[in-house]
């Protein structure tokens, strides 16, 4: 990533940025593995680096024929026409575009380029009756300063078991090809199966992608290293930086990313004292359990509240192997084994019941 800068924080550092201006100009193969793997290091500059995209071809147009000194000159046009704009970070659909051009020849601009050439799928095909809903439902970020484990649920029903001092970042609607959540610090996923929608979780410094499985990642900034542990099934880990070498994780082994030295090592868990309570090594396997035991480790785990009439689930037991499905799903499934029905209300899961006879 030494090829790209840092320091790109305004309109004006993308629009006089020579790499910036030949990625959207010429388009090449090579370019657009840079320009991904910095946005997945800066994901907090996505929405600065479209309305770049945006602005460079409300003058630039959708085909680039023009010399190098032609897209000079025309660079300095439009800096001189973006003397008066902010440089505040703000999303593209509200981001004001001044007397000189239309927010909807923007977008349009915009769709044509990513879909001639996405970069990474962030803007869908739509029709004029669809972009609104798209525009009022990109992402989401959720920060964890609660000092304690927090459940975050994903809309295609995954969830997220987020650390204190850490925060993801995702789409509010599951309509993506992809599904996609930016983390800084540590989370445990689980992740609903779907073999036609990859889940890829990005860190600055991993890349985790799967179909459907359950691990955690630990990726703080100041940390001299991050981590990928996988508890079921199958993840592919690809450092930033190194993006020809892709690991493969299965059940119980993890990678160890030393963000430095660029050093990959990846071996079997071996649970400790110290780490043996840690969700990752936590068994979600019941043979005849009350479900008030049930209920009960559920709620340590994830930290979450489920409240529900103790005198009218005293008969019911629940059977069943819980390790690989995520946090609603569990719930789904021992509410459908006692006949009984669930709700989530103020961060609390309330079931609904008549009792087991």
């Amino acid at each position: 990533m030494s090829l790209l800068p840092e320091h790109l924080s305004s309109i004006d550092d993308f629009l006089t940025n020579d790499a910036f201006r030949t990625w959207v100009t010429e388009r090449r193969p090579e370019d657009r593995v840079l320009w991904q793997a910095w946005l997945r290091q800066h994901p907090d500059k996505r929405d600065l680096y479209e309305q770049a995209v945006a602005t460079f071809l409300v003058l630039q147009g959708s085909h680039f024929s023009d010399s190098s000194q032609q897209v000079n000159a025309k660079t300095e046009e439009i800096l001189n026409q973006l003397t008066d704009t902010p440089t505040v970070v703000k999303p593209l659909w509200g981001w004001q575009w001044g007397r000189w051009v239309a927010a909807a020849a923007v977008i349009g601009l915009l769709l044509y380029w990513q879909l001639g050439n996405p970069l990474s799928g962030r803007l869908p095909v739509a029709s004029k009756q669809e972009m609104q809903p798209i525009r009022d439902t990109s992402w989401k970020i959720v920060k964890n300063d609660t000092g304690r484990p927090l459940v975050v649920l994903l809309p295609d029903n995954s969830s997220v078991l987020l650390s204190t001092g850490s925060q993801v970042r995702f789409h509010k609607q599951n309509i993506h090809t992809l599904r996609e959540v930016y983390l800084q610090g540590e989370g445990f996923f689980e992740v609903t199966k779907n073999p036609a929608r990859p889940f890829i979780v990005y860190t600055t410094s991993l890349t985790t992608k799967v179909l459907g499985t359950s691990f955690q990642i630990r990726s703080f900034t100041k940390e001299p290293a991050a981590y990928v542990k996988v508890k079921t099934g199958n993840v592919s880990v690809t450092p930033i930086d190194s993006l020809g070498q892709t690991v493969l994780l299965t059940k119980n082994e993890q990678l160890r990313f030393e963000t430095r030295t660029d050093k990959v090592v990846k071996r079997a868990i071996i649970p400790s004292k110290d780490n043996s309570s840690g969700i990752v090594n936590q068994q979600f396997s019941f043979e005849f359990m009350p479900v008030s035991d049930v209920f009960a480790q559920l709620e340590s785990s994830y930290n979450m509240p489920i409240q529900y009439d103790r005198h009218v689930l005293i008969r019911c037991t629940f059977t069943g192997q819980l390790n690989d499905v995520p946090f609603l799903e569990k719930i789904r499934l021992i509410c459908l084994t006692i006949e009984s029905t669930y709700e989530i209300a103020d961060n609390q899961v309330i079931i609904h019941s008549h009792g087991c006879h």
